[in-house]
């Protein structure tokens, strides 16, 4: 799986990386500075055992011979040979003159072999002795892999442990992406931290009441619908027995309006509960084009998805005859649909060359029961049309765009994503 550092677990495992690689390399920075401080410390303390054992020889009676790098020189001689002691020689040089008597002074001589000289306050001459460096193995490079190996093991584990904290996240997402499609979903397993817990619960309660309200306004719909075929039948017979043809033509028109009414409220009951056999679109359409035309509803067609481009059949047949009724109801012909494949997926597209929509009643046309009258408004329609269309679309995993033609008209795109489409299907 390709790690995205914008979602939970990518900015976790940045974090941890982070606290890790910091943590572990300042502690070795630290280590390393510590060793250096207590190299300079060795050595001072083996520098003033050397020296104190040249005082006593010095003091001895007879004097003991010193070695051959050790020497007793005057003023002028300590003046020739003594250099600004720099770097860690400078660091070691001043340690090694704070353990020395209050007055003493310290020089460093830097030649073939590195020396200390050392003039002590109740003496006229300098003392000049090898500073000595002491070598502490093993040398810091030999940590630099087990450090590593170490950050290497931390980091697995505490990924490891942070991919299982973010999996209820993770579930949630997909169960509420399954659940704006109208799809039925499990209630989710209840764990991880206990923040986590009480929300998984809150959700799982949510996702229960909003299948119950759904299924109970489902219900509701197609019971009345279903109610209202029989009296209108009745009316459409009675007035077939008109004796005046004028209102028996009236009655009719007002019964097929009513009727076309309770198809709608049949058609978005319904619309939650599509057959699940996936057809080329672009082979449908052409079929649905024919049968438009047959109906004096033509529809000019440019069909360039190809075979990969498939929807459940009930699903694009009421998308299609949904956005075509409401191109002839509201809007003018030509109606133009158009079908193509896009880099981010499939795209269908039904244009009118109508009025279009006002700007701000844009984001409303898609809720159920809405209607735009009297400007979009007419007889037989409920304001169901586009609410269906939405519901069908976003349960087929797309979306919906809305949007008013330069040329005059309404621009209807859904957009279908490739894995998205293929999963809904």
């Amino acid at each position: 799986m390709k790690l995205r550092i914008d979602t939970l677990f990518g900015r976790i495992a940045l974090l941890i990386a982070a606290v890790l690689v910091l943590s572990h390399f300042s502690w070795l920075a630290i280590l390393r500075m510590d060793r250096r401080q207590q190299q300079v410390d060795y050595s001072v303390e083996q520098m003033m055992f050397q020296f104190e054992s040249i005082q006593r020889a010095l003091a001895a009676q007879p004097p003991i011979k010193l070695p051959s790098l050790v020497e007793v020189a005057s003023e002028a001689s300590a003046a020739e040979h003594t250099v600004a002691a720099k770097g860690r020689a400078r660091r070691l040089v001043e340690q090694f003159s704070q353990r020395m008597p209050p007055g003493t002074q310290v020089r460093l001589e830097e030649d073939q072999t590195t020396r200390i000289w050392v003039k002590l306050p109740h003496r006229q001459d300098w003392i000049a002795m090898p500073a000595l460096w002491v070598v502490n193995p093993p040398p810091d490079n030999r940590l630099l892999p087990g450090v590593i190996l170490v950050v290497g093991v931390a980091m697995a584990v505490a990924l490891l442990i942070a991919w299982q904290i973010q999996r209820p996240v993770r579930d949630m997402a997909a169960a509420a992406e399954q659940l704006s499609r109208q799809h039925i979903v499990k209630p989710l397993r209840e764990r991880g931290p206990h923040e986590l817990r009480q929300l998984i619960v809150r959700f799982n309660r949510m996702m229960a009441d909003l299948t119950r309200i759904d299924q109970e306004r489902n219900t509701m719909l197609a019971g009345i619908a279903h109610d209202l075929k029989t009296p209108l039948a009745r009316l459409r017979l009675r007035a077939e027995m008109l004796a005046d043809p004028k209102a028996a033509a009236g009655v009719t028109r007002d019964v097929e309006s009513m009727s076309a009414i309770v198809e709608q409220f049949l058609t978005f009951a319904q619309s939650g509960e599509p057959a699940a056999r996936p057809v080329p679109v672009d082979r449908r359409i052409g079929e649905l084009a024919a049968s438009l035309a047959e109906q004096d509803k033509s529809v000019e067609v440019s069909l360039m998805a190809g075979e990969g481009f498939r929807m459940i059949a009930t699903q694009l047949d009421r998308i299609v005859g949904n956005l075509v009724d409401n191109a002839y109801a509201y809007g003018a012909a030509p109606v133009l649909l158009r079908t193509s494949r896009q880099a981010d997926g499939w795209h269908m597209v039904v244009e009118d060359h109508g009025e279009g929509i006002p700007p701000d009643a844009m984001e409303k046309v898609t809720l159920p029961f809405v209607r735009l009258d009297p400007a979009r408004g007419g007889n037989a329609h409920s304001g169901l049309g586009l609410a269906i269309v939405d519901r069908l679309v976003r349960q087929a995993g797309g979306r919906l765009v809305l949007a008013n033609r330069d040329e005059g008209g309404l621009r209807v795109e859904m957009v279908f994503p490739f894995a998205t489409l293929a999963q809904a299907a």
